[in-house]
């Protein structure tokens, strides 16, 4: 029953990272997105890094894996895992590339098929594919009156670490991507490795 509740939270969560994060005044910034994706070098497993400290889905986290798989109709099947507290708990979700954003731009959903011709919630706005991924997510509401933007980021690894110089790298590459987005003030490590125990596989299918 405990180990359902984590479930189900965990998947509240990753429902909600796409409207909660860290939030800000303005509209989402416009950038450039890769000319194409190849989604099967995307497939397997990633580990979280680094992390923007308000990721709604990555409060309290830890050992934080994603695995992404090619599936013969071209969505992706999405699996997360994370220790939480209370232990670890794990999501499933489809993927597909978006209509409307473009390459690196997968709308996911965890609850039912996702909508290509929605923009997406999973924004790749860079990767070699064998070393690193920038993922990074923004939608907009207004509140009482005035616009805001809610932005979610992540530094993803195919490796549990990613060595200081490659870090710094990819932090100034995330800033001249993102000029607007505070990437030394809302950045934290994700921590990995230690006493971690990884099971990045799914084990079932969604749907």
């Amino acid at each position: 029953q405990i180990y359902r509740m984590l479930r189900f939270s965990f998947a509240a969560a990753c429902l909600a990272a796409s409207v909660t994060a860290t939030i800000h005044p303005g509209k989402c910034p416009t950038y450039d997105r890769p000319a194409s994706f190849d989604v099967a070098g995307y497939s397997g497993t990633w580990y979280e890094v680094r992390k923007d400290k308000l990721n709604f889905f990555d409060l309290g986290a830890s050992c934080t894996t994603a695995n992404y798989g090619l599936n013969d109709d071209g969505s992706v099947t999405v699996y997360n895992r994370a220790h939480n507290i209370g232990g670890y708990s794990d999501i499933t979700g489809k993927a597909v590339e978006s209509q409307v954003s473009g390459p690196g731009s997968l709308v996911v959903d965890f609850f039912a098929e996702p909508d290509a011709t929605k923009p997406g919630n999973y924004n790749v706005i860079d990767t070699d594919y064998k070393t690193y991924s920038l993922f990074y997510s923004c939608n907009e509401e207004t509140k009482f009156g005035v616009s805001v933007r809610n932005e979610s980021f992540a530094i993803l690894a195919r490796t549990k670490s990613l060595s200081d110089d490659l870090l710094a790298e990819l932090a100034e590459k995330t800033k001249a991507i993102l000029p607007s987005y505070d990437y030394d003030s809302n950045v934290v490590d994700t921590k990995q490795e230690g006493d971690c125990e990884y099971s990045p596989e799914p084990s079932t299918q969604f749907l």
